[in-house]
């Protein structure tokens, strides 16, 4: 039986623009989350991350054409939460220069996640995608696990790098850990599959290692969205035996350093004679947490700057809550427009659930970014991870995968309306001739 739509949809994606400022986006990926200058020798010299920001200004010039600034809510969310934060420096009462840093690393957000829209317009070019920010998180666990790097009992990030603290290194593994099971389920080589398994373990046991409370939590959420839709609904009884086992011969294995810090995790200030460094951490982000609120009432417009609440904290510390860091250092309506970029992600892949007879890859990707969106949103209320890039990738990936469903969709549909060419009544029995 023929498959009228398929010709079309090969068609689609062969006739992929953007080429090279994909490259560009790809090359940011890969430095973004791998960060070689700091393994690679002789690149610590190199602005390797200004290079790459640079290619993605390119990129963003050469899809200018592409884009027509027909962009999703969660784009227009995103650019007017940086225009409120730029609004707050200029009144900032802290610390103005700090601020405008700040400011200039995170404003490469905007350009990224337009360029993710604008350039990953193929289930191919998103798998991609993913697989190079799964594969560079997996590198950076393993070489954590080999350097075996510690802060106290605990693993820290290789070399020291921008994923040097436990707690950012333990969520930055947890969001990337569904993307790597999308990945294994979809290939169809054996080999690969067996490679992304015993990265996804190396990953796991690295979490452990990290005794990161906030990075288990992200993990025991991004583990229940998978088997939720990959075990129970999808009936896969091998995941549903496999992902308990696993977790808890890691847990009995490697999670030692952990279980003391949940078992000493107290916020009683009666009990501080006793406290532990679990505790101590506990009752200090419990005061952080209120000091935020208490920056956010003092400043409620536009708070005291991006970067500025760990000098008013009284401790120089962040506010260890996402939330209310983008709330004491943005203002309320910064807090409003954060909070709608991430409830449009998830609107994003609701939308396309609530499609009929998608393909199983486009399920499985669906699955996996809900698992890591709900993995950070559950780590950010316990860390300050606002100015970061890697959530916001996340939202321009849902962003794309929206985008890819619909245009099958369309082209599917299209295909299905062009009525097949009929031959003319007497060519079947042979009373037309050929045309002279």
């Amino acid at each position: 039986m023929l498959h009228p739509e398929k010709p079309a949809r090969n068609r689609a994606v062969r006739q992929e623009p953007l080429a090279f400022a994909y490259f560009g986006l790809l090359l940011f990926i890969f430095v973004y989350f791998a960060r070689p200058e700091d393994w690679i020798p002789g690149l610590a010299f190199v602005p390797v991350a200004k290079i790459a920001g640079a290619l993605i200004l390119v990129a963003l010039i050469l899809s200018y054409g592409k884009i027509r600034w027909h962009l999703p809510w969660e784009i227009i969310f995103l650019a007017l939460l940086i225009l409120q934060l730029w609004l707050s420096v200029p009144f900032s009462p802290v610390w103005k220069g700090g601020a405008i840093d700040v400011m200039l690393g995170f404003s490469k957000v905007l350009p990224l996640v337009i360029v993710i829209h604008a350039t990953v317009r193929s289930l191919k070019r998103l798998r991609w995608i993913m697989i190079v920010q799964a594969a560079s998180i997996a590198t950076v666990a393993i070489a954590s696990i080999v350097q075996a790097g510690r802060v106290g009992e605990r693993l820290q990030g290789a070399l020291h790098s921008m994923w040097g603290d436990p707690n950012d290194l333990a969520v930055l593994i947890d969001l990337s850990l569904p993307l790597c099971l999308a990945i294994a389920l979809t290939t169809r080589d054996y080999w690969q599959k067996i490679t992304w398994v015993l990265a996804m373990l190396a990953m796991l046991y690295a979490v452990m290692l990290t005794a990161s409370r906030a990075g288990a939590l992200a993990l025991g959420v991004a583990v229940l969205v998978c088997v939720w839709h990959l075990g129970v609904r999808s009936r896969r009884a091998w995941l549903l035996l496999a992902v308990p086992v696993v977790l808890g011969a890691l847990w009995l294995y490697a999670g030692s350093a952990l279980r003391q810090r949940f078992v000493h995790t107290s916020v009683d200030e009666g009990v501080r004679s006793h406290g532990t460094e679990a505790s101590e951490s506990a009752r200090q982000r419990k005061q952080l947490l209120l000091r935020s609120l208490e920056v956010t009432a003092q400043h409620p417009i536009l708070g005291v700057g991006p970067g500025n609440f760990v000098i008013v904290s009284g401790v120089w510390h962040v506010t260890h809550n996402s939330f209310t860091q983008v709330s004491a250092e943005g203002g309320i309506p910064a807090f409003l427009l954060y909070s709608l970029v991430f409830w449009r992600a998830i609107a994003n892949l609701r939308q396309i659930r609530r499609v009929r007879h998608t393909r199983r890859t486009f399920r499985l990707f669906a699955t996996a970014l809900e698992a890591s969106l709900a993995a950070f949103l559950v780590g950010s209320v316990f860390l300050s991870l606002a100015y970061h890039l890697f959530p916001y990738c996340l939202v321009g990936y849902t962003t794309a995968l929206l985008r890819i469903v619909k245009n099958e969709r369309r082209v599917s549909q299209s295909t299905r309306r062009v009525p097949p060419k009929s031959e003319p009544v007497g060519a079947a029995v042979g009373l037309v001739g050929p045309a002279s």
